[in-house]
């Protein structure tokens, strides 16, 4: 598949790797740089290749001219702590001049990997700005006085400025028959981000490639469309019943149709999830029973079954799917690969039944799987500890995570996951533990242990505020407040550093202002100021010494990445002004990596004063094909009524290193 190269923004995805966009507008979720071949297993995903060398090059889009090398198996470690106080370089084309680092090459096992698949409901940008400002008087946006009184302080778009103006620009663009695939794939994703059963049949025709415009002429798209007209159907908001019929006949006969490329039919099985379509369960059973030549189209179903969720039709099949994940036998079929096995897991974890717990732990526990499935386990016991109401078998989960720690057989992923896990578990003896070890734990262990204890305090403030949760003890959050603050200080690499200080920001430390408004605006590592910008934003101080800080960062033009954190900070400080410098930069900005990249910041931040701009670069077939297409995206991210898109749920708790290359590109998707 063609790509765009483009240096992306996805805020909510913090130092992505190589940052490679497709139509659809999304990237790699990884770190600026990536994973070495020579440091990847055979079973892990390959990245993307690296974006252009120089983010000023005004070229056009740019196909691989080649595959990447065949990853090696990777020396089993990861746990040594690097002697003396090093100071990572980062990686990458934005990396500025190379200095000499004793820090190891950057591994599957770094924390920015999970950060950027667990950072969107954490970040929800959007939720931030509406907060306090609102817009439309439209049931379909709010319903309240209050959000009547606040229209004139508006940020958001109106049901008005969604229907007139930004739909029809996507219609009249996926309507034009000598378009790109790559804009015409960008304005079917957002179309269905933000259309109705209206457009059904276009996405049902876009699909065979038997559409037709509103003139009468064959429209002909390329892979990108095909595959986007799939997607919006998982994406359409307020799905009725009659509605969801359609969907799901849709999305069971391109599952079917062995004539389509994996990439359709492994997208229209997670679309019936997105949508939460019960009734397509047996159906889905029935499809998995089949075989197929790679692992794409049973992940796809697999993570289908999951995302429906917890209710009567996947209660039915749950315990066939703990039985197939202990004997590998899937309804009857031999499930194949550790991966299928792994994303047997992820389904369970996903429908969500405590009751799954057992088998998980024992999965844990048993020498007859492989790292990949025994990482799925250690991911799912999360969430699902947490779900479970009875203390004694929290306690058995955390005893089992505990015990993993100790006896991975060296798996550094695998017991950070199961780091993460016990934060979710959240028992006094679970953060006791990751308390000490965020001090005293492996140079990898201690990031993972900082974020885990940290996203504990932050989801309990949350759920406290909405009165979901009683307030954490306040020994106990003071204890872990302290205890970031002293490694913030301690630790000086920038890595480890910065994710120390992304921990004081989720905390709310206000302590650690001071620090991260002198480390945001200075001369430093990017990726160490790119970090302390989100964490200002996530700190709620709107200061003006920290909004100059971020403006400062937001100004630098030689790391885009350290730019895109900055109008994060920015957009969680319900700062919709900056939107106003974003446009700015967008008309000077000569090259389509930059432009793609303020494109994406400004529609995630979501203000209606880019419709017009946006509405205006997608028509203009004279611009970049790229630019065009990240325009559609950016106008679908403006105008999606939801604060946080259903593709998040896709990314929660998912184990990026026993992926399929289809699920992977709607991974990257925004």
């Amino acid at each position: 598949m063609k790509r765009i190269l483009f240096l992306a923004v996805v805020l909510g995805v913090l130092s992505y790797v190589a940052d490679t966009a497709d139509a659809h507008g999304g990237s790699f979720r990884g770190p600026n740089g990536g994973v070495p071949p020579g440091l990847r297993e055979p079973s892990d995903p390959e990245p993307p290749p690296p974006p252009p060398s120089d983010p000023g090059d005004p070229g056009g889009p740019t196909t691989p001219s080649g595959p990447a090398p065949a990853p090696e198996t990777p020396p089993d470690t990861g746990h040594e702590t690097p002697s003396g106080d090093p100071q990572p370089g980062p990686i990458g084309p934005t990396a500025g001049p190379t200095k000499k680092s004793t820090t190891k090459s950057l591994t599957f096992e770094s924390w920015r990997f999970w950060w950027g698949y667990n950072s969107d409901d954490i970040l929800n940008l959007k939720s931030h700005i509406y907060s306090a400002r609102t817009s439309s008087s439209s049931p379909i946006f709010f319903s309240s006085k209050k959000d009547e009184e606040n229209r004139r302080n508006a940020t958001r778009p109106t049901e008005h400025a969604v229907m007139r103006t930004i739909i029809p620009a996507l219609v009249a663009t996926i309507n034009r028959p000598d378009d790109h695939e790559d804009v015409h794939g960008g304005a079917l994703v957002a179309l269905g981000k933000i259309g109705t059963a209206k457009y059904i049949p276009m996405f049902e025709d876009s699909i065979w490639n038997r559409f037709k415009n509103d003139k009468g002429q064959a429209v002909k798209f390329g892979g990108q469309a095909t595959e986007s007209a799939v997607l919006a159907l998982g994406l359409l908001p307020n799905v009725d019943d009659a509605t969801r019929d359609q969907i799901r006949r849709i999305c069971l006969a391109v599952i079917e149709d062995n004539k389509l490329r994996t990439r359709e039919r492994a997208w229209a099985a997670v679309c019936l999830g997105l949508q939460r379509d019960a009734t397509s369960v047996r159906p889905l059973v029935d499809l998995l029973k089949k075989s197929y030549s790679d692992d794409n189209i049973p992940a796809g179903i697999l993570a289908g079954l999951g995302l429906i969720g917890n209710c009567p039709e996947t209660q039915g099949i749950r315990a066939d799917l703990e039985d197939a994940l202990k004997t590998g036998n899937l309804f009857g079929r031999d499930a194949g690969s550790d991966r299928i096995r792994s994303f047997i897991g992820y389904a369970l974890m996903k429908i969500g039944d405590p009751a799954a717990l057992p088998t998980l732990l024992s999965v844990l526990d048993s020498r007859k799987h492989g790292r990949i499935v025994k990482r799925t386990a250690a991911i799912a016991i999360g969430p699902l500890g947490a779900a479970e109401a009875d203390p004694k078998k929290r306690d058995d989960a955390v005893a089992g995570l505990l015990k993993y720690l100790n006896n991975s057989g060296g798996d550094a992923s695998g017991e950070n996951f199961a780091i993460i896990a016990l934060s979710q578990i959240g028992t006094e003896k679970a953060l006791a533990h990751l308390v000490d070890l965020a001090e005293n734990g492996q140079y990898g262990q201690r990031p993972f242990a900082a974020l885990g204890v940290a996203t504990r305090v932050f989801y309990n403030d949350r759920d406290a505020a909405e009165g979901k949760a009683e307030k954490m003890d306040s020994g106990l959050r003071k204890k872990i407040v302290d205890k970031l603050a002293k490694c913030s200080d301690k630790f000086k690499d920038a890595d480890t550093k910065a994710a120390f200080m992304l921990s004081r920001g989720l905390v709310r430390d206000n302590a650690a202002t001071e620090e991260l408004v002198t480390l945001a605006s200075s001369n430093g590592d990017p990726t160490l100021r790119g970090f302390c910008c989100v964490a200002l934003g996530l700190m709620g101080d709107a200061s003006e010494s920290v909004k100059d800080a971020l403006k400062i960062a937001l100004a630098e033009r030689k790391s885009p990445d350290l730019r895109r954190d900055a109008a994060t900070g920015l957009g969680l400080l319900r700062d919709a002004d900056v939107v106003k410098d974003l446009l700015e930069m967008l008309k000077g900005a000569q090259s389509f990596a930059v432009q793609g990249q303020l494109i994406t910041a400004i529609g995630t931040i979501g203000d209606h004063t880019a419709i017009a701009p946006l509405v205006a670069i997608l028509d203009d077939t004279s611009q970049n094909t790229a630019t065009r297409a990240m325009a559609a995206v950016g106008l679908g991210m403006i105008g999606e009524l939801r604060e946080l898109s259903p593709l998040a749920r896709i990314s929660q708790n998912y184990n990026y290193r026993a992926s399929v290359p289809d699920l992977d590109e709607l991974l990257f998707i925004l």
